[in-house]
Formats: structure tokens, sequence, C-alpha cells
């Protein structure tokens, strides 16, 4: 098959599928279910794209997207996300970028650019394939680290996981000789016994990943939700259209899907920049804003409360041992209000500014508040006593309450209020103490 002058252009692909969908079908687009219209749509398109045109298509989007791909590989190696995810998901990229080379590579052999024998086609054909297995498996791969799952703590583990994607590769390299793949017939390569086992082994783990991500949102508190990353959409879009590219592989569907993935991924991660801070790894003064715009725009809000806690003598800290210590105490504080949020309240915490942190939560009455307030505090002071700190790690709480027609039905009045409570706090304790040394 060669680039002629008859080479379909896009212009007439479509022409063709709405003359094949109104005259030869002789049915009136009216007349039709919305189901049987598509389906109508795509055996045109698919039966439009099996003719010698699907070449300038699949070598045009696949050429698009490597470009595209190209780009956000270079911004995401170059940024500063190096943990075990990020440098995962660079190396995905990479994958990703020889796989769209791998099917321009595979087209040109089809319409004989390249040599356009029976065994260079299935050269091109495997080489394919077995990238797809190695990125199917890498999305798994990246999907649980980005979650920071313990499926892969251990050798052991990893091997298990990617012995089907090593069972691809080797049963490729096999199908000339054993035919259970690919088999070679007469002038044609053809689909072997096995090959829809060759496939369910690929799109089975993007389904695995996506089901696992399912799982760990439906055990989530609310506001963890609220702040999950797209996990869950990444590895459905390779399922989604992992099947439909191989129920007709000549039109450059997975392609396209690499790059909506990517593009969320890549959004996902700036929006972090934007809303998590660096050092504690949870939300910012920015997300703080989001998340309370969102909640004060739901139908009764009138049980939240904001808290404004503040680590004391976070100066004296400093000054007695060094700025990395107080920047190991911030983030003792952070995971304290993280595993008070995972054991005991549904909250959302970010870190304000500084020492000081905020947190919403739902609260139902007096007794209620008074518990979440001590609860915060012990679990900061046995964070300080975990770690054998040779200082007492404390906090100062303030405290506000969404009241609707008042200074605090808004973002900056809940804030201001939680900020005049702890400041308030502060003196009221300093005065007591100073009194009691006076008595003493």
């Amino acid at each position: 098959m060669k680039f002629t002058s008859h080479t379909l252009t896009l212009q007439k692909v479509l022409a063709k599928i709405i003359t094949s969908t109104h005259n030869s079908k002789k049915v009136s687009i009216y007349n039709m279910s919305l189901a049987s219209a598509l389906l109508n749509i795509w055996h045109d398109g698919a039966a439009a794209f099996s003719s010698s045109g699907y070449s300038f298509f699949t070598l045009e989007a696949n050429l698009v997207c490597m470009v595209i791909i190209a780009v956000l590989f270079s911004r995401q190696q170059n940024s500063s996300d190096q943990t075990e995810a990020g440098i995962v998901l660079v190396r995905l990229m990479f994958i990703q970028i020889v796989y769209c080379l791998s099917w321009i590579l595979r087209v040109l052999s089809d319409v004989s650019v390249l040599p356009g024998t029976l065994a260079s086609q299935y050269v091109f054909t495997a080489i394919n394939l077995a990238v797809f297995s190695v990125m199917c498996w890498q999305v798994f791969v990246y999907s649980e680290l980005y979650q920071k799952s313990q499926t892969l703590e251990t050798f052991g583990t990893k091997f298990l996981l990617a012995i089907p994607c090593i069972f691809n590769i080797l049963m490729l390299i096999a199908s000339p000789f054993t035919g259970l793949y690919f088999s070679i017939t007469g002038e044609k390569i053809t689909r072997g016994v096995l090959y829809p086992v060759m496939i369910a082994l690929c799109i089975g783990y993007v389904i695995v990943a996506f089901m696992l991500t399912l799982i760990r949102r439906s055990r989530m508190t609310r506001y963890e939700r609220d702040s999950f990353p797209l996990m869950a959409v990444y590895p459905a879009i390779f399922a989604f259209f992992g099947i439909l590219q191989t129920l007709n592989w000549k039109m450059p569907l997975m392609c396209y899907a690499i790059v909506i993935a990517d593009i969320l991924v890549y959004l996902s991660y700036v929006d972090g920049l934007v809303s998590v801070d660096p050092l504690t790894k949870i939300a910012n003064k920015n997300g703080l804003a989001r998340h309370l715009a969102e909640r004060l725009g739901q139908p009764e809000p009138e049980n939240l409360h904001v808290f404004a806690v503040d680590v004391e003598d976070m100066s004296t800290i400093n000054s007695a041992h060094g700025r990395l210590e107080g920047d190991r105490a911030l983030i003792l504080v952070a995971g304290a209000l993280k595993k008070l949020r995972e054991e005991e309240h549904d909250c959302f915490i970010s870190r304000y500014y500084g020492d000081e942190f905020m947190v919403t939560a739902e609260i139902q009455d007096k007794e209620e508040l008074d518990l979440f307030i001590e609860h915060i505090r012990n679990y900061v002071n046995n964070a300080g006593i975990s770690e054998r700190l040779p200082y007492h790690l404390r906090v100062s709480i303030g405290w506000s309450k969404y009241e609707a027609f008042s200074r605090t039905e808004t973002i900056s009045g809940l804030i201001g209020e939680a900020d005049r409570a702890l400041a308030e706090g502060i003196e009221q304790r300093s005065f007591q103490t100073i009194w009691r040394d006076r008595e003493v």
C-alpha cells in the first residue's frame, strides 16, 4: 500500500461517512435512535479509515501527539518533582513518545515507505504492541506510587507485577515460530489464538489501577476525596481508549487518549504547585481559600468551624536549634494533623503561613468542639514525644464559626475571626503565666 493521489483527505473521509450514512443505508438521521446513529457513524468511519486513507491520518495524529507529549516530558523532567512517582511519570512519558514513534514506523511499513515485507511489518507491529504493554504496566506503577500505596514496596512484588508485561514481550518475540499471538500465513499477518490474552494482560493493568483507586476513594473522608487527584480518570482513559483501539487498530485513538491523560495529570501537578505547601505537603493558603469557597457555596454550612493553630515558641526553636529543626517541627505538626484526620475527625487541614495552620471541620455542639480542640493539642504533643524532641511541641488554638448575616459568613471573616481568637488566647495565657509567677 503506497501513498497516491487517491489518498483520502479529512474532507473526503467525512464525506464518505455522511454519504454512506444517508445514501447507502437510505435512512434519515432523524428516524434513527441516538445509539444506532452512533453505531452507523462508527462503522462507516472505521470503513473509511480501513482504506488507504487511514495512513495519512494515523501518521499526522501520532506525529502531533508525539510533539505534545515531548513538550510535557521536557517540562516534567525539568520540574522540581523528584519524588519516585515524578520520576516514573517522566519514564512513562518517554515510553509514550516511543509508542507514538512505533505507530509511525508501523504505518510507514504498511504503506511501503519503509521496507514493506511481511517480516518488517511484523517486527514493527510487535514493537508497537510490546511498547503498549510496557506503557500499561507503567501506568499501573505510576498510579500506585502517586497514591503512596504499599503495593510496590518490595522487590518481589514489583517483579510479580511485571510478569504479565514480560510474558507479552516474550510471546511477541516467539510468535513467528509459535503463531500464538500472531502468525504469518501466505501474504498476510493474522492474529493467533492467544491474541485476546495479550490484550487482556495489557488492559488488565489499567483496569486494576482504576479499581484500586476507586476502592481507596471509597474509604476516604469527604475532605480527602475533595483534594484527591485525577488518578481514577488517568487509568480509565487508557482502559477505554485501549479497548476501542483494539477493536479497530487503524483508527488513531490511543495517541489522543495519551495526550488527554497526560494533560490532565500535568494540570493536576501545576494545580498542586499553586495549592499545596511544598514543605508540609498539605494545602496552602490558596488551597484553603478554594476549599472554603466551595464549602460556603454548598447548602447548610451552619456547622462549619475554622481553627487557627499556631506552633508555640517557634522563634525559640529556630534560634536554639536552627532553621532545619524549625522546618522539622512544622512537618511534625502537619503529620499530627493528618493523623488526626485519619483517626478521629473528618477535617480539612492547611498551612496558612509561617508557623500557623488552619483546620476546618463540621462541629455539631460545644462538647464536640472541646473534644476536637483537645485532640489537636494531644496529637501534636504526642508527635513531639514520639520523636523525642529536645523541646516541647505545643500549639495555641483559636476558632470561629460560620454565622449567616454576620462577619463570619465570608472567607476573610472566618479566617480573621479565628486569627483574632488565637491572638486573644495567647495574650490571655501570657498574662496568666506572669500572674502565677508573681504569686510565687
